[in-house]
């Protein structure tokens, strides 16, 4: 299948619906082999499609794809990225930001790791697109931070 949606390009969104629940299947399966080939098929597909109105396919394969980020295998994790970031062309880089948002600051080292390296490949793929995704930050006027404040600087007194 990898090969297939590889090379048959915008034609993929003729099979993206058929294919999704063979999917599914290969994404949970207990052999990282299979999640790994799943993982590429996801890729290839959503590089397809992207743009033709597939998106809640995507989306919800995007979904059995992120419980793999924390696999150990280097091939697998290779693979788990590629799909990410194929999602991340097909679902536009906001879709990911909220996903990869959750985890930057977990208590975990290890957890925070991945969600970073996550956030950087979003970030060097599409840094312009991501400026509406960030947060808003209310003021909060009782919040001061002495550091920004001029008149205790010790220069002055």
């Amino acid at each position: 299948l990898s090969f297939v949606f590889e090379y048959i390009g915008e034609m993929a969104k003729d099979y993206c619906y058929a294919v999704t629940p063979l999917l599914e299947d290969a994404l949970i399966e207990r052999d990282p082999v299979h999640r790994q080939i799943a993982c590429t098929v996801v890729k290839h597909m959503s590089l397809g499609v992207q743009g033709l109105s597939c998106e809640d396919a995507i989306l919800h394969l995007l979904n059995f794809v992120w419980p793999n980020i924390f696999e150990v295998s280097p091939h697998v994790i290779n693979a788990v990225m590629e799909a990410i970031e194929g999602c991340r062309v097909a679902l536009g880089p906001a879709v990911l930001f909220y996903y990869t948002i959750q985890g930057l600051y977990h208590p975990a080292r290890k957890v925070r790791e991945v969600f970073w390296r996550i956030y950087n490949m979003i970030y060097i793929g599409a840094q312009d697109a991501l400026v509406a995704a960030y947060p808003r930050m209310v003021n909060i006027p009782t919040f001061v931070r002495r550091e920004a404040r001029v008149e205790d600087t010790p220069e002055q007194e």
